[in-house]
């Protein structure tokens, strides 16, 4: 549900900035945006996935929780200072250079500042969140962000610059620390003693430790995400970059979806591994590969089919990132794919190897880019980039298949994966001829409507269902109901022991009615 809204969110935000701002602002608001994601990828340890290993088998409220946040966030807002700093420093140069956009410096300055006291201190409160699976609290925060930045762009409009952007998005941020500190109160106490700060702080060193193993995969991957948009930059003008930076931040939307899975799927991964539970890691890790592909290519198909009118949407000019946006669509689904393996490479105490993989993504993706995007233009920064994922993803499944339990072909079958590729091609097919009959405006909604039931329909006859996802949809029909009657599922929701397994978890059938009890 925090997906989709957020998703919802978006798109709705980005046809208004795009109409409202126009292409060239557009353009250098992206420029801004890469300038933070680059501050993100620089400042960080990784220290917040060791930081949920230790909340994971915490309770809420636990004096350790408030120590091991202050400790945290403490260090990660030093550091993100430091690199800010430095990041502004190099930025003023390119822009200066082979940007030739001199007077974005101070819009890029104050945006990287609010990140800093600001955007930052947000995603270490979403990680203490996710230590306790609190899918419901994310999932009111983050619409706020979303919501409280569309209204103030919406509000700014008449700075006519990217001003009005920059400063949305920096005063979104500090109504989301403050919205993030009024709910957190159900898992973090905000008075503790100094001991407990202290063992916190002492708790750090550890964390980074863990962290610097994953760091520098991390660090590759944000470089590798980011190089299309400062490579369309230097060979392009800056409207160039305004269609391609749009359709990159639809996309890049749709990879949040990834963020949202590992914030529950991660913890999980972590106690089944420390459990001994071999059978629910491998079809945990299975499914959410499962589920995340068939969502994210679903989608894709959609948006492909009628790229063209999507890209119209957004005003005159952008049409010129169609091209691009049917390439990048594919990016989220391999997102999934290369990520959710990761999480498992981490759960099994081997995070070294993402940092391998995130490096040879990097590689790739600079050396393509540079060289396809000299030839192609946007559409060959797109195809370096899926050509990235795919090397990216080659590695991790090496590593990661052999050590499941249960063989990936048995809970992902052969012609479950047939399947999924004829209602790809199906589907887009369906959605472009579509398009190209009706045009725009109909045809955009009638062949993305055309593609995504296309799509649908072929998965289902050609077997891209099987029995886990027949009752796990038995199972939530049973606990919509059961909500209807007046039951509350617990905010904090950790993996239920063997004995309260839905069928759905265990793969068997179970009598009518002993699934949905066992839930609730």
């Amino acid at each position: 549900m925090a997906f989709v809204v957020s998703l919802l969110f978006s798109v709705v935000s980005s046809v208004a900035c795009s109409r409202l701002y126009g292409i060239d602002v557009i353009g250098q608001y992206a420029l801004t945006i890469g300038a933070i994601a680059i501050v993100r990828l620089l400042s960080t340890t990784k220290e917040r996935p060791a930081l949920v290993r230790e909340l994971t088998l915490l309770e809420p409220r636990s004096p350790r929780v408030t120590g091991l946040f202050v400790g945290t966030a403490t260090f990660s807002t030093v550091l993100t200072l430091l690199v800010g700093v430095l990041v502004v420093l190099v930025a003023r140069l390119f822009l200066s250079g082979p940007i030739a956009q001199p007077g974005l410096f101070w819009p890029l300055a104050v945006s990287v500042a609010g990140y800093v006291a600001f955007g930052n201190l947000c995603e270490t409160l979403d990680t203490v969140a996710s230590g306790f699976r609190a899918g419901r609290l994310l999932f009111w925060v983050r619409d706020g962000d979303a919501l409280s930045f569309l209204l103030m762009a919406v509000a700014l409009f008449g700075t006519n610059s990217v001003w009005g952007l920059v400063l949305a998005l920096v005063i979104s941020q500090a109504f989301g620390v403050l919205h993030r500190l009024v709910r957190m109160r159900h898992f973090m106490r905000f008075r503790v003693s100094r001991r407990v700060l202290s063992d916190g702080f002492a708790t750090v060193p550890d964390l980074v430790r863990f962290g610097l193993k994953i760091a520098p995969g991390a660090l590759a991957d944000g470089f590798a995400n980011q190089s299309g948009t400062w490579i369309v930059a230097t060979f392009n003008p800056i409207a160039a970059v305004g269609a391609f930076g749009r359709a990159f931040l639809l996309v890049k939307q749709l990879m949040a979806v990834n963020l949202y899975a590992s914030e529950m799927l991660f913890p999980t991964l972590v106690e089944r591994h420390a459990k001994g539970d071999r059978e629910g890691f491998a079809r945990a890790l299975a499914d959410s590969l499962r589920y995340g592909t068939i969502a994210m290519l679903w989608i894709a198909v959609a948006g492909a089919g009628v790229a063209t009118g999507v890209m119209h949407v957004f005003g005159a000019g952008f049409e010129r990132g169609a091209d691009a946006l049917v390439v990048l669509l594919v990016i989220p689904a391999l997102v999934v794919v290369a990520q959710t393996q990761r999480a498992a490479l981490v759960a099994f105490g081997r995070p070294w190897l993402t940092s391998v993989a995130g490096f040879l993504r990097l590689g790739v993706a600079l050396v393509a880019g540079i060289l396809l995007t000299w030839q192609f233009g946007g559409i060959g920064a797109a195809s370096a980039l899926v050509i990235a994922f795919l090397i990216d993803i080659a590695f991790v499944t090496r590593y990661v298949v052999p050590h499941l339990i249960t063989p990936l072909h048995k809970l992902w079958r052969p012609v479950e994966w047939h399947a999924l590729a004829a209602a790809c091609v199906g589907g887009f097919l369906a959605g472009r001829m579509l398009y190209r009959l009706l045009g725009y405006p109909f045809g955009l909604f009638a062949g993305a409507a055309a593609s995504a039931v296309a799509f649908l329909v072929l998965l289902v006859i050609t077997g891209g269902v099987n029995e886990r996802d027949v009752a796990r949809l038995r199972d939530l029909r049973r606990m919509a109901a059961a909500r209807r009657r007046g039951s509350r599922a617990p905010e904090t929701e950790r993996p239920l022991e063997p004995e309260a397994m839905t069928q759905a978890d265990r793969g068997e059938r179970e009598p009518e009615g002993s699934a949905a009890e066992s839930v609730l």
